[in-house]
């Protein structure tokens, strides 16, 4: 009887995540998404972050524009590859006791983008991150879909769901996704540009887990 209960109540919970709505949310010129209705936008300075909440997980975006003063030069796809690299390994860095899983090179259209699984052991369970790294227009986006492992198996299609949706303008091409001349002429030596989203990633972890707790209630 309580199997039977259990299954009821998971088709029910199950129902109720597909029939969410969702809604095709315009970033800006360069890129789309489809998130479940209700997100919410902070921006400041011309960053800007957004976070969407469904029953099994949590979506985060952040849109960091180029900076003349810290942004990398990135004048050809080697220098694009390492930039995507670079951020990883300092995710890792200070992510301690976190593992880099299903690492690999993609594309968004005519875009290169990075893919990674960012997993993390909270003692009390596994925390998945998977991340999308894009580099266009000036700027770099982190798409980003967080979930714990318990959701896993309603969670996984609805990030395939999300990671799908995304979408770029189909007249930008490889030359979009380096940067300016400004930002070429005016870069240091300085290697503090792959920190720019990180603690702000790290810190939104705490939310994330309020978040997804309290759609368990």
């Amino acid at each position: 009887m309580k199997s039977l209960l259990l299954i009821i109540i998971l088709f029910i919970i199950s129902n109720t995540s597909s029939a969410q709505d969702w809604e095709t949310v315009r970033i800006d010129s360069t890129v789309s998404v489809n998130l479940p209705k209700g997100f919410t936008k902070t921006e400041k300075n011309d960053k800007y972050s957004m976070v969407a909440v469904s029953p099994w997980g949590t979506i985060l975006i952040f849109k960091t524009p180029d900076d003349e003063m810290s942004t990398p030069d990135i004048e050809k796809d080697k220098h694009l590859k390492k930039y995507y690299n670079d951020y990883i390994k300092n995710v890792r860095t200070v992510s301690t006791g976190s593992i880099i899983k299903n690492e690999r090179d993609s594309k968004l259209g005519a875009l290169n983008v990075k893919d990674f699984t960012l997993q993390i052991d909270t003692g009390s369970g596994v925390l998945y991150r998977d991340f999308r790294l894009l580099h266009a227009s000036s700027a770099t986006y982190i798409f980003e879909y967080l979930y714990q492992d318990l959701h896993s198996e309603f969670a996984v299609p609805e990030k395939v769901k999300f990671f799908n949706s995304i979408e770029v303008n189909e007249q930008l091409n490889m030359s979009d996704q380096f940067t300016s001349d400004e930002i070429n002429d005016n870069n240091t030596a300085s290697k503090k540009y792959l920190y720019w989203a990180i603690p702000g990633g790290i810190a939104l972890i705490g939310l994330a887990f309020f978040l997804l707790r309290k759609g368990e209630t």
